[in-house]
């Protein structure tokens, strides 16, 4: 998840620890962007590229929520990522694996 000041984005924060906790949420991965440890959804997703492109892989499913600027770059690091599946969004899209909601 990310947003712009932990402070006010970190929406649901409470719970999502909870599930944490409770084991309903593996994990979990906040970046903020108006911080000093300034971070982007897509500088993570980069991070933690093996992991995703064998998630991707396997079968898994992307949300992507927020605005178009942080969704066309994330679209554009995750082609990078999972092009050695021979894969890429308009195809996780076609397939219904890559849902946005973005504005």
């Amino acid at each position: 998840m990310g947003g712009r000041c932990p402070e006010s984005d970190f929406l649901y924060e409470s719970e999502l620890n909870t599930y944490l906790e409770d084991k309903r949420l593996t994990e979990l991965n906040a970046v903020f962007s108006r911080i000093s440890e300034r971070s982007y959804v897509q500088d993570k997703i980069a991070v933690d590229s093996l992991e995703l492109r064998e998630l991707i892989g396997n079968g898994a499913q992307v949300l992507v929520c927020g605005g178009r600027d942080m969704a066309s770059n994330v679209m554009l690091v995750l082609d990078e990522i999972i092009a050695p599946l021979g894969m890429d969004v308009i195809t996780l899209k076609a397939q219904g694996r890559y849902r946005e909601d973005i504005y």
